[in-house]
């Protein structure tokens, strides 16, 4: 029988990097993280690869409702 759910590790963030999202969204304007995710994933070419990155986790991790 197959095993059902996750079978990788959990994408972990470096400790460096926690809330790195978060201070971005704040400095750019946004009323929190879940806010900026949205509006970066909706436009992906007018930001950096790496906040387009940091959307995508805090999308599919964070701002679940």
């Amino acid at each position: 029988m197959a095993k059902k759910g996750r079978t990788k590790a959990f994408p972990a963030v470096k400790k460096s990097r926690e809330g790195a999202f978060t201070k971005w969204a704040e400095n750019n304007g946004f009323k929190d993280a879940c806010s900026a995710a949205s509006a970066v994933m909706k436009n992906t070419s007018k930001y950096s690869e790496k906040v387009v990155k940091m959307a995508n986790y805090a999308n599919n991790f964070g701002c679940k409702k």
